[in-house]
C-alpha cells in the first residue's frame, strides 16, 4: 500500500517520505509527485519518485502547521491517489478526490535544554533491626480470563476505490472482511456511501465486490489484472 512516512526535519519543517507499493502503481513507468508544494507542475524533474524493486519513494521536506494536498502522476497511465493519505478532499475536477498530508497538528522541534544536576550527599544510614513478624496466610491469586479474540478484519484498502474513511465506514456497516464485502450488492454500497454524506457519493462501488471475491480467494494476480483496467475502482 502507498504510505507516508513523518520525520522531524529542521524547527519549523518536517521531512516526510511519500511511498507507492509495487502493487499500488498503475504500471512500471515512471512516476511524479506532484501537489501544492510544487504547484502541480509536471515538468518539475526534481520530483521523480526514485523507483526500487518496483515500488516508488520520494523524500520532501515540507513546513510545519499546514495541510498540502497531492496525487502521483503515472507517465503512462495517469494520476492516481494515496490510499494511506490523511484526508480526501474534492479538487477542481468534477468527480475526482485529491489526497491531503497533514502537518497541521504536529509540533514544531524544539531545541534541547541543558540540565542541571545537583550533587546530593546521602547521609550514612542506619541500621533498622526489625522485630519478626508473624506470617500472614497468602491467599490464593485468581487468574483472570484472557478476552475474547478479536473478530477478523482484512484490509479493505487492497480494493481499488476504497480508502480509509470508506474503509472505516463499511466497518461499522459490519463489512470488515473481504468475503463480507463480496456478498454485498452494488446498490446496498451505494445507500450505504449516500448515508455516509454527499462527498462519498461521487465514488462507484460497482466493482467492489468483484475486486473483494478475487481478494478472498487470494487471488491477487487477477485482482492486479482487474484493477489495471480500472480508474479509481471504476
Amino acid at each position: 500500500m502507498a504510505l507516508i512516512k513523518k520525520a522531524k526535519g529542521k524547527s519549523s519543517h518536517a521531512l516526510v517520505t511519500f511511498k507507492v507499493g509495487k502493487n499500488e502503481a498503475p504500471s512500471a513507468s515512471d512516476v511524479l509527485l506532484l501537489g501544492d508544494f510544487n504547484n502541480w507542475q509536471t515538468n518539475d524533474s526534481a520530483y521523480q519518485m526514485d523507483k526500487k524493486n518496483g515500488s516508488y519513494s520520494k523524500t520532501i521536506e515540507l513546513e510545519i502547521g499546514k495541510r498540502y494536498e497531492f496525487r502521483y502522476l503515472s507517465t503512462d497511465k495517469g494520476w492516481f491517489n494515496d490510499h494511506d493519505a490523511d484526508a480526501y478532499v474534492p479538487s477542481p475536477y468534477d468527480g475526482v478526490d485529491n489526497s491531503v498530508v497533514d502537518l497541521s497538528s504536529m509540533p514544531e522541534q524544539k531545541k534541547p535544554v541543558k540540565k542541571t544536576v545537583k550533587k546530593v550527599v546521602k547521609e550514612p544510614v542506619k541500621k533498622v533491626v526489625k522485630k519478626p513478624v508473624a506470617k500472614k496466610p497468602v491467599a490464593k491469586k485468581t487468574v483472570a480470563k484472557k478476552p475474547a479474540a478479536k473478530a477478523k478484519k482484512d484490509d479493505l484498502k487492497k480494493i481499488e476505490g476504497i480508502g480509509p474513511k470508506i474503509a472505516s465506514i463499511l466497518a461499522e456497516k459490519g463489512i470488515g472482511t473481504f468475503e463480507k464485502l463480496s456478498k454485498t450488492t452494488a446498490k446496498v454500497l451505494e445507500d450505504i456511501l449516500k448515508e455516509a454524506g454527499p462527498r462519498y457519493t461521487m465514488h462507484k462501488p460497482g466493482s467492489w465486490p468483484k475486486q473483494a471475491k478475487l481478494a478472498s480467494a487470494d487471488k491477487w494476480d487477477e485482482l492486479k489484472k482487474l484493477q489495471d483496467k480500472l480508474n479509481g475502482g471504476k
